[in-house]
């Protein structure tokens, strides 16, 4: 079952695409009226935003009579009746529509996620390997077979596909986020860090970016207790530490170099005789600005390339790495961070708005240590 209907209402913004056709499109038949139509549609777009699908319906079928034949209102009616959970009647509609180049892999999606909402897994999974034969770089449905497999307990196979969709479009934020959200379930938590920051660098505002903030901060936090003499720190599981390095016998995989280098970037902070059971975002950002410091000083950073990484040491270069990161981890103690822009308030507006205009590049697949392309 989809999260992406409930999360995003099916992507509404689809209709944005069209409006310039709207605008342009000749009445051939006198029942057409693109400028009435586009405003039903109006309506019913502010009735889906209030939750109101049983509403939206009745627009759509308005909007409809002015433009009978348009695929893109056909598919709206369809999200809006699979958020009043008529899931048989939006099969109905979408059925003729779903392959319509217009809709691009919305259509194939949609049809999709009815049918895993109907419980009936091979018709979806294979409505979703047609889209992705049809169009092979979407995240959206390399997003829908991952979550097959997580729902359906093979988080393995599950990663597997949000990987490749992370490879596939790297600019879809969903399929990090799900990587992250999968590892934090794991005792590999080293890919929890990559993949969720990679996400917040994406997704910077919404619901999901406060999620995945405390998430990476508790999972750095899961995977150090300092002053611990037996097990100090702890990112990656024993299985993911002896796998052998790609580099050779004599080098250290990428997942040992990093916890290797995390534990010497970590002593200053280790206590003389008790338990350190968590960092604050203060001491975590310190440990990491240590990090990324010795981790370049030593080459480490063309030795195990990690765009992560990389784009750390460029924000370090720039002097900008200390406010990044408090910027990335600040969900995880509200109260320390809400402390820290009073005292902070201009160096921290500063970088805010530096970061709108810049950031990491998600043009072509990132390499962040797990499958790197």
């Amino acid at each position: 079952m989809s999260l992406m209907i409930r999360s995003n209402r099916m992507q509404r913004s689809l209709l944005a695409a069209f409006v310039l056709f709207l605008g342009m499109s000749i009445p051939v038949l006198a029942q057409r009226d693109p400028v009435k139509a586009d405003e039903e549609a109006g309506k019913a777009l502010e009735y889906m935003d209030a939750n109101l699908p049983e509403s939206a319906i009745e627009a759509w079928d308005r909007a409809l009579k002015y433009m009978p034949d348009y695929a893109p209102y056909h598919y709206e009616k369809a999200v809006s009746l699979v958020m009043a959970k008529r899931y048989l009647e939006a099969l109905t509609i979408l059925q003729p529509i779903y392959k319509d180049t217009s809709l691009k892999e919305r259509g194939y999606q949609l049809l999709g996620n009815c049918h895993d909402f109907l419980q009936d897994t091979a018709s979806s999974r294979s409505v979703y390997r047609a889209g992705l034969a049809a169009y092979p770089t979407s995240g959206r449905l390399h997003f829908e077979m991952g979550q097959q497999y997580y729902v359906a307990y093979d988080r393995p196979s599950a990663n597997a596909w949000w990987l490749k969709g992370t490879q596939a479009e790297p600019s879809f934020p969903t399929n990090y986020y799900w990587l992250a959200r999968s590892y934090s379930e794991t005792r590999d938590l080293i890919w929890t860090l990559f993949y969720g920051e990679a996400f917040l660098n994406l997704e910077r505002n919404t619901p999901r970016t406060r999620d995945m903030s405390r998430l990476v901060f508790e999972a750095w936090n899961r995977s150090m207790r300092l002053g611990d003499n037996n097990d100090p720190i702890n990112f990656c599981s024993d299985s993911l530490l002896e796998v052998p390095s790609p580099l050779g016998a004599q080098k250290m995989s990428f997942p040992v170099a990093f916890e290797y280098n995390i534990a010497l970037a970590a002593q200053p902070f280790i206590p003389k005789d008790s338990v350190l059971p968590r960092l604050s975002i203060e001491k975590l950002i310190d440990l990491r600005y240590r990090f990324i410091r010795a981790w370049a000083q030593a080459g480490y950073d063309k030795i195990y390339p990690n765009d992560i990484l990389s784009w750390n040491k460029r924000l370090q270069e720039q002097g900008r790495l200390k406010e990044y990161l408090w910027w990335l981890y600040g969900y995880g103690d509200k109260q320390e961070m809400q402390r820290h822009y009073k005292q902070n308030e201009d160096r921290y507006d500063t970088f805010l708005v530096w970061f709108s205009e810049n950031g990491m590049s998600f043009e072509k697949p990132l390499c962040l240590g797990l499958g790197c392309p």
